[in-house]
């Protein structure tokens, strides 16, 4: 239960103000809004049965509080502003992907597989896989503002069943399918799943980091958690960064996090000092 409560909780701070993302790679097929119908239908009869209890924060999330240094910059970037923080898992990325859905009758639907952001980090498609937890089987994209909250025992529901699911336009990665019965990433799309592999480097490509998390807040990346200084993932410290503090650059088939040179000696600077 508590990893429930840690992800139902996740998908609202996530997407507690998620609009509509209205570019689709392909025109909606009949099959596709025939699905869009019913998950509005299911929202009708599903939101009576939903409780929001995001305001309630448990001992176990309490407990599960990541503590970091957070960084801020001002306007100029010759200044770095850091306070200690603790930040909540329940709005982490890593709290999400991975977790099952639930329709209103407790059956579970699916597991989230992945979320979609813009080019400026809204979040704009949720990823839902049809098979078991590894994920296998198909995965469907629905916009953002499809999704429910959760309910009062702490899962995350969503309004649709996993028929649904089934009959739903297949989603896949390609920016170039030449299927028009599969919806594909938009092409200013960012898959969550793959930043979080993603490395945080300097203006010369350099490795300053490596992108351990994503935080959000109202339906938006909001923070980026770069963990520094590890061997093997252990030991060195996790900082924080403002999400639009780094660039999403393309290298290849992966994603980097690039700092202008002013940021990168700042947090450079922060690195080697005596006092860190």
């Amino acid at each position: 239960m508590k990893t429930k409560i840690l992800a139902t909780a996740s998908m609202i701070a996530l997407m507690s103000a998620a609009p509509a993302f209205a570019e689709t790679a392909k025109t909606e097929d009949s099959t596709t809004k025939e699905v869009t119908q019913e998950v509005k239908e299911g929202w009708d009869k599903t939101k009576e049965a939903v409780k929001e209890t995001a305001e309630e924060t448990t001992e176990a999330t309490k407990e599960a509080y990541r503590e970091m240094k957070e960084f801020v910059f001002n306007e100029k970037d010759d200044m770095l502003d850091i306070k200690d923080v603790k930040l909540d898992p329940r709005t982490m990325a890593t709290g999400i992907i991975g977790e099952p859905a639930y329709n209103s009758a407790e059956e579970r639907v699916g597991v989230i597989q992945d979320v979609i952001l813009d080019q400026d980090g809204k979040a704009v498609l949720v990823v839902i896989g049809d098979g078991d937890f590894f994920g296998m089987g198909k995965l469907a994209a629905f916009d953002y503002d499809s999704m429910v909250r959760m309910n009062a025992e702490g899962d995350v529901i969503m309004p649709i069943s996993e028929d649904a699911i089934e009959r739903a336009t297949e989603f896949t990665y390609e920016k170039d399918a030449s299927n028009d019965q599969v919806r594909m990433i938009p092409a200013s799309g960012y898959s969550v799943e793959k930043l979080l592999d993603a490395k945080l480097v300097n203006i010369e490509g350099e490795s300053m980091g490596d992108v351990e998390d994503i935080t959000f807040k109202d339906g938006k990346a909001s923070q980026l958690i770069v963990g520094v200084d590890k061997i093997l993932g252990l030991g060195g410290e996790e900082l924080s960064l403002p999400y639009d503090t780094a660039k999403v650059v393309q290298v290849e088939d992966d994603y980097e996090y690039q700092l202008t040179a002013k940021k990168a000696s700042l947090i450079s600077n922060y690195k080697s000092s005596p006092t860190n």
